[in-house]
């Protein structure tokens, strides 16, 4: 499956997701009591979760059945509440939490690989990969300049080192498990602001997984200011007529999701690129799952700040081609 940037109806699932691939972790076993441990375990990766979905990046893929979650370098400080709910939940172990032993100050610019994690049922199959894959090409689209984390399990490290990671300090902290701390630099991040993307099939990749944010600043970054949309029951000019469609679009249906498959770029110069696809599309409306599925249609242009949508056109499906509208 397509890693996609969560929405906040993904937390819930995630956080179960990721109860489960950390039940036996050696670190989390060290600073969270036995008493309770699971709910305990929970309740913490929810309410970070929450937190990273707020002020950085949280990924899934399918139904949260993989999850990962990074916080950038100028995230602020939990409020007073959080922060009361973190000691309440590790208990007498929250001193294990101070890393005294370990650098704790990232380079500047440095983003914090939080947690990644997939549920026992779906381990094995790559998701882990792809989720790291997506998330530090999302980093970089950010501005990220590179990535810390520290983990406990040495099977972690070789996947991380896949990724460009390198182990800077390898230690234990506070007589618990041993403890990695790694870092990865992210090539083409400037220090600063969105660095365009190289391709237009990047942009694709990029506006895809933006529209399914439920956020539309994310989406206009994306857009040329003076875009233009052809929908099957609306035409939109402009980038404020367009997020007036998105929005209510998501207020019809909140939990929609959409992908596209079986994409061709009819053209594909220095300047201008053409794609072309089927849209698809899942959601519930008035408490019934729907679906649905047409043609779509996107140029897009090369920019000084990189390739920006400037057209999409969505069509139906020609008769008996797939499924136009069902429920699911």
């Amino acid at each position: 499956m397509t890693p996609r940037l969560a929405s906040v109806d993904d937390l819930p699932t995630s956080a179960i997701s990721l109860a489960a691939a950390f039940e036996h972790y050696p670190w989390t076993r060290h600073v969270i009591p036995e008493e309770n441990y699971d709910q305990r375990l929970h309740d913490l990766q929810l309410l970070y979760l929450e937190y990273a979905h707020m002020h950085g990046i949280v990924a899934v893929v399918g139904n949260s059945e993989g999850v990962i979650a990074l916080l950038p370098p100028d995230a602020p400080e939990p409020d007073p509440g959080m922060i009361d709910e973190i000691v309440r939940l590790h208990g007498d172990r929250i001193d294990r939490l101070d890393h005294a032993d370990l650098p704790t100050d990232p380079p500047t610019g440095a983003w914090r690989l939080e947690t990644l994690g997939v549920h026992p049922n779906s381990q094995g199959s790559g998701i882990a990969s792809a989720l790291l894959s997506f998330a530090l090409t999302e980093t970089a689209r950010r501005g990220g300049a590179s990535v810390e984390l520290d983990t406990s399990d040495p099977r972690n490290v070789r996947l991380y080192e896949r990724h460009g990671f390198q182990t800077i300090t390898h230690t234990g902290a506070g007589g618990g498990p041993p403890v990695w701390k790694m870092r990865a630099n992210l090539p083409h991040a400037p220090g600063k602001g969105r660095p365009p993307e190289t391709t237009a099939a990047e942009a694709l990749s990029a506006y895809l997984a933006a529209t399914n944010t439920h956020d539309f600043d994310q989406i206009e970054k994306l857009l040329s200011s003076d875009a233009v949309y052809f929908f099957g029951d609306a035409t939109c000019i402009g980038v404020t007529q367009v997020r007036d469609y998105f929005e209510r679009t998501w207020a019809m249906i909140p939990d929609e999701h959409y992908w596209a498959e079986d994409i061709e770029w009819v053209a594909d110069t220095e300047q201008a690129a053409v794609a072309t696809y089927t849209y698809h599309w899942k959601g519930t409306i008035g408490g019934e799952m729907r679906s649905g599925a047409g043609r779509a249609t996107n140029v897009f242009m090369r920019t000084e700040h990189g390739w920006r949508l400037t057209h999409e056109h969505l069509s139906s499906l020609p008769p008996g081609d797939l499924h136009q509208e069902t429920d699911a």
